[in-house]
């Protein structure tokens, strides 16, 4: 579950007419359906500064706790990228909550056609209420899902309302690349200069141009597909990609 809200709103209608600030918010926020959506996430309702967003209703991916994270980075950054260059009225910064967890899911007459109903539910709009101005919040059960794919700050405990106890939250900080071993590899790479040598000249051409480069290493089981690709990475000096990569 993915809710995100834009700060300040209250202060933005209190200074304009309601049709000035419908004229106003309204195409962004459905830009910003847009966004989550071509992360594969769906948006049943957008409700005036904010909105909630699902992923894995109604298809379901093995990396919908990523995409929901990664989706409410973009979000942000996106209505940051509107602002830039902008003379008089900016949009307000995103503040957004994401929680992963069961939900009962039953039909509805909302133009999505369902709900979403739960625990999970609750928790994420109170996640996105303790979230700061630019800031994402997410729950133990996200960040254990994605540890491998997203960079995140330190544990913050904090109290949410309708909470006995405080829970535990972790501020996604950006995403990361990185070629996993888990361990050391005991011999050389022997006879596969030649495809090394095409993957990295693939991965400059990319990185050196606009071009995006799709590379797909098919081979029977047992012939040195992951330790090729384990090799290229070692190639790569994640410097060239900023401090986010490793």
């Amino acid at each position: 579950m993915l809710f995100a809200d834009l700060s300040g709103y209250t202060a933005l209608a209190e200074s304009l007419d309601p049709e000035e600030v419908y004229t106003f918010l309204r195409p962004t926020m459905l830009e910003l359906q847009r966004v989550v959506e071509s992360f594969g996430g769906s948006v049943p309702q957008i409700q005036g500064d904010g909105f909630m967003a699902v992923f894995g209703v109604p298809t379901a991916h093995e990396d919908d706790a990523e995409r929901a994270v990664r989706a409410a980075l973009d979000v942000r950054d996106h209505v940051r990228t509107l602002n830039e260059g902008r003379t008089g009225l900016s949009f307000p910064e995103v503040h957004a909550g994401v929680n992963s967890g069961e939900v009962m899911v039953g039909p509805s007459e909302e133009a999505s056609g369902y709900t979403v109903m739960g625990d999970t539910v609750n928790t994420a709009s109170r996640m996105a209420d303790l979230a700061t101005a630019g800031h994402v919040l997410v729950d133990a059960s996200t960040r254990a899902l994605t540890s491998s794919s997203i960079r995140y700050g330190p544990r913050r405990m904090r109290k949410a309302k309708g909470k006995a106890d405080p829970i535990a939250l972790w501020r996604p900080l950006a995403p990361i690349a990185r070629v996993l071993s888990d361990r050391p590899d005991a011999t050389p790479l022997v006879g596969r200069s030649v495809e090394l040598a095409l993957v990295a000249g693939i991965f400059e051409r990319s990185r050196t141009t606009p071009a995006v480069e799709i590379l797909t290493v098919v081979a029977d089981p047992g012939l040195g597909k992951s330790r090729l690709v384990r090799e290229f990475g070692r190639h790569i000096d994640p410097g060239q990609f900023g401090p986010e990569a490793s």
